[in-house]
């Protein structure tokens, strides 16, 4: 049976979990932006025009997609928690955690021009909500100890995000998607062929994948 639990309930159910998972680090806590941490409207225009879609020097439209709405998701909604949003978890995997909370920072409300989107820095975003993890894993997840995303898992997840925006944009290769995306991951994580929560939050937080 499904049910709603908090990420640093999570987080602490983990840190008694099987030692196949890493140790986790200090769980972030959220914070204001200040002026210092906002990037600049030329920061903000190098990165639409130059970064937008860009990871480890490889372009796709797709991720453009999740880019897009993850932003549009944040600004027009005034959310603050970008790892509760299932496009903006989808879209770092693929455009970096570092260069798309800078475009989720430039982004400006449709309803409050001039407001932009206060998200911290990654080290000090919330926790990814269990529940988007438990829709990438199934219903594994809420069992004891939880399970890890597999590859498969995270294929699914990606075509499946893009899938729920409505867009007609897709990977070009599913291979692209493993090679470009995923494989990136895996290697910062250091798990193997699996990712668990813990590993895969802190990537989120202390990757500065970009």
């Amino acid at each position: 049976m499904k049910f709603t639990i908090s990420s640093s309930t999570v987080l602490a159910l983990f840190s008694f979990a099987s030692t196949t998972f890493a140790a986790p680090s200090p769980a972030p806590v959220a914070k204001e932006l200040t002026s210092r941490d906002v990037p600049t409207p030329g920061d903000c225009v190098s990165l639409f025009k130059f970064t937008r879609g860009v990871y480890h020097g490889t372009s796709d439209q797709s991720c453009v997609q999740l880019v897009e709405n993850c932003r549009f998701t944040m600004a027009d909604n005034n959310l603050t928690d970008i790892w509760g949003v299932q496009s903006c978890v989808a879209a770092a995997t693929c455009q970096g955690v570092t260069p798309l909370i800078q475009m989720v920072q430039c982004t400006q409300s449709d309803s409050e021009v001039g407001s932009n989107v206060t998200v911290p820095d990654a080290p000090s975003t919330e926790s990814l909500d269990y529940n988007i993890y438990a829709s990438i894993v199934g219903d594994c997840a809420w069992q004891e100890g939880g399970c890890p995303i597999t590859q498969q898992n995270y294929i699914d997840f990606v075509y499946g995000t893009l899938s729920a925006i409505n867009t007609d944009v897709w990977p070009a290769d599913v291979n692209d998607v493993i090679t470009n995306w995923w494989d990136y991951i895996t290697a910062w994580t250091a798990t193997g062929d699996t990712v668990p929560y813990l590993n895969f939050n802190d990537w989120l937080h202390y990757s500065n994948s970009q």
